[in-house]
């Protein structure tokens, strides 16, 4: 879902992992009100077309 997310929300075409550090990024932002957040977007969402994460 965060794939997803990614790409229709922010533009960002990445693959699972990226997703994954997001994913986490989003869990530490809840928590921390005046923190600043960063994450490495660490793959491409290229490879993961013939998987189903993004549906046509």
């Amino acid at each position: 879902d965060t794939c997803r997310e990614m790409a229709r929300q922010e533009g960002l075409f990445a693959g699972i992992s990226a997703a994954g550090a997001c994913w986490v990024a989003q869990q530490i932002a809840a928590r921390e009100s005046h923190a600043t957040i960063v994450f490495i977007v660490c793959d491409r969402g290229d490879r993961y077309l013939s998987t189903g994460v993004f549906p046509a």
